[in-house]
């Protein structure tokens, strides 16, 4: 039973690692920001920038975290989903920058409404400007790699016991 759950032990290891020490959103500009998804789930992002936010972030990643043991405190059909739980909080923190770059997405789409003279200019701003989504680093491909991983073992446990 202990080698059968060692692959999603070892998830949730890499997930709490990433979650906490690895950035997953990075920019290489004037200033350059690392964010951590504990840092994200914090919700302070002005505070994440300088290196000072992530501490509500960081006991959300612990609850999460937490989730490996439901399975074994419930003992019922349904209880593997709860390694769904990384993937939702992982969706849970990114929103936030997916709604931002939509907003400037739909803002340059606009902004080339007006007439060509602004549809060129729409067109450069759009070349030069990066979005957070932008600037998604290895480390959060790596978490989102974890977290599908996590969800998709919870889900066939579930439907397997079913």
């Amino acid at each position: 039973m202990i080698w059968r759950d060692l692959d999603v032990a070892i998830g949730y290891g890499i997930f709490f690692f990433i979650a906490v020490f690895v950035s997953v959103i990075s920019t290489n500009g004037f200033i350059d920001i690392k964010v951590t998804l504990a840092e994200l789930l914090g919700g302070d992002m002005a505070r994440a920038a300088i290196g000072g936010g992530g501490g509500a972030g960081f006991f959300v990643v612990l609850l999460v975290t937490a989730t490996i043991a439901v399975p074994y405190f419930l003992r019922h059909k349904l209880a593997t989903l709860a390694f769904t739980v990384p993937l939702l909080i992982t969706i849970y923190g990114f929103w936030p920058l997916y709604q931002q770059h939509r907003a400037e997405q739909e803002a340059i789409e606009a902004l080339g409404e007006f007439g060509p003279m602004m549809g060129q200019t729409a067109e450069q701003i759009a070349g030069s400007v990066g979005g957070p989504l932008d600037s998604l680093g290895i480390g959060a491909w790596l978490l989102f790699a974890t977290v599908i991983f996590l969800a998709f073992r919870g889900v066939t446990r579930s439907l397997a016991r079913a």
